[in-house]
């Protein structure tokens, strides 16, 4: 594979989207360089997409994404260095025209694309923290399984409570990361969510006697565990924050602001944006419930062929909501997790027939490369941007395998009762549905092998 100048590659990739002046700000994924611009009508994508190292362009989410695949770390690195660029969000107080541009339509698309921006942004904090108690879990799960008397010792159950605690305090963790992205102090959405989840608070709410604060009906429901209340709590705090630190006078600011978030903003959550939120999760999780009694199994199986075009569109975190709430109601996903894994396997079955046909040497290391890591990190973009998309082709493998491969997973009932990684590796968080995941696996590698193999004429792109 040919080398890389990494540093020619950065100066024409900050050339090509409109000089250091058109970069708002800069941060990354696992694969992408994503860039907040200040015009995107600047940014020459057809130059861009012709550079060494660059697997294709996408615009979504307000942000100019280059797909760098295993060439994205040195290049950001030589940006955060050798450039006078900013690669934290900015401080913006104004909520309503964070990290857009001034001249940006305000469609739908505009704030589509903005609400999966904010969403996404909200609950990475959450995710990575509940990918690990998830994980915990599933291994505490086999040690039990392997070894009962594991269960009855002290550090078992001291370890079970770290691995249950993120997932009952959610809404607490879903306001600190709300709060993070809006720039406000997270400690006061904090506060209130963890009154949501406060013993006495919870008693009161399931204890099944209709209750009232000042004269109007409490909502009873039981916060622990859920999503939308923990944001819309965040949500509203950051605006009233906002008001009363800049009505107050300095002189009192210190005390009656807090004072008057809390005075105002708790009776709002308990009475009307709690309930809403919890309502309106009940709703999504039911509109999955009525897909399923639907499509059957096939719901894995639309997942993941829906997969590679959420993420050439850049809305691939669009799913993630809906899927915590499943999990949250249901204690298990059997939906989004198994579409998202066999989704990868797919990649990794179209690059191995690419590879196996190809008579390029030099692209068939990239294809294996790509293919296996989709397989063994969940990682698609390699496989989907620099093999599957370009040759084209392949693209009907790689959907015809998410689903098969979904639909026998979905139907012999493949359930993650834990976060996990979206790769090989994640199929202990099946548990005892092991079997099931295991065989969409097997059909999903198959039928996108075979399809790639038949269609793909074997010729390489340079």
């Amino acid at each position: 594979m040919a080398k890389i100048d990494y540093d020619n590659l950065t100066k024409q990739i900050v050339e090509y989207v409109g000089g250091v002046e058109n970069i708002k700000t800069i941060t990354h994924c696992v694969t992408r360089l994503r860039l907040y611009l200040n015009d995107r009508n600047k940014a020459e994508d057809e130059k861009i997409k012709n550079l060494p190292g660059v697997l294709g362009v996408v615009y979504g989410n307000q942000q100019y994404q280059i797909i760098l695949g295993e060439h994205l770390f040195p290049v950001f690195d030589n940006l955060e260095k050798n450039y006078s660029v900013q690669t934290e969000a900015p401080i913006n107080e104004n909520l309503d025209e964070n990290l857009v541009s001034g001249n940006e339509k305000k469609n739908f698309k505009y704030y589509f694309e903005k609400a999966i921006t904010f969403m996404s942004q909200s609950l990475t904090p959450f995710i990575t923290v509940v990918y690990g108690a998830g994980m915990l879990k599933v291994i505490l799960s086999l040690l039990n399984y392997f070894i009962p008397s594991a269960a009855s010792s002290t550090a078992y159950t001291m370890l079970n409570f770290m691995s249950s605690a993120p997932f009952y305090f959610m809404p607490v963790l879903v306001a600190y990361g709300t709060s993070k992205v809006l720039k406000s102090n997270p400690a006061f959405s904090m506060a209130i969510a963890l009154t949501l989840v406060y013993p006495d608070f919870n008693t009161i709410m399931t204890a099944g006697k209709a209750t009232t604060m000042f004269g109007l009906p409490v909502h009873l429901a039981s916060y622990g565990s859920t999503l939308l209340p923990g944001i819309f709590t965040a949500i509203l705090c950051a605006y009233l924050e906002r008001f009363f630190y800049r009505v107050i006078p300095g002189l009192f600011r210190s005390v009656f602001a807090p004072l008057c978030v809390f005075l105002i903003g708790f009776p709002i959550v308990v009475l009307a944006l709690g309930p809403i939120g919890n309502i309106v999760g009940s709703w999504i999780v039911a509109g999955i419930i009525w897909l399923q009694a639907h499509v059957g199994g096939f719901a894995p199986g639309i997942i993941a062929a829906a997969q590679p075009f959420l993420v050439m569109m850049g809305v691939n975190m669009l799913p993630v909501a809906p899927m915590m709430e499943l999990f949250s109601r249901t204690g298990y996903d059997n939906v989004f997790r198994p579409g998202w894994i066999l989704h990868n396997i797919s990649e990794c079955g179209s690059c191995c027939a690419v590879a196996l046909k190809t008579k390029d040497k030099e692209f068939r290391a990239t294809a294996l490369s790509a293919g296996i890591g989709a397989m063994l990190s969940g990682v698609s973009e390699p496989a989907l941007y620099g093999v599957n998309l370009r040759l084209k082709k392949p693209m009907i493998g790689l959907v015809a395998g998410g689903i098969a491969g979904g639909a026998v997973a979905g139907y012999m009932g493949a359930k993650a009762f834990a976060m996990g990684y979206s790769s090989i590796l994640g199929v202990v968080i099946f548990e005892k549905t092991m079997g099931a995941i295991l065989a969409g696996v097997a059909v999903s590698f198959v039928v996108s092998f075979l399809c790639t193999y038949v269609l793909y004429d074997g010729r390489s792109i340079k």
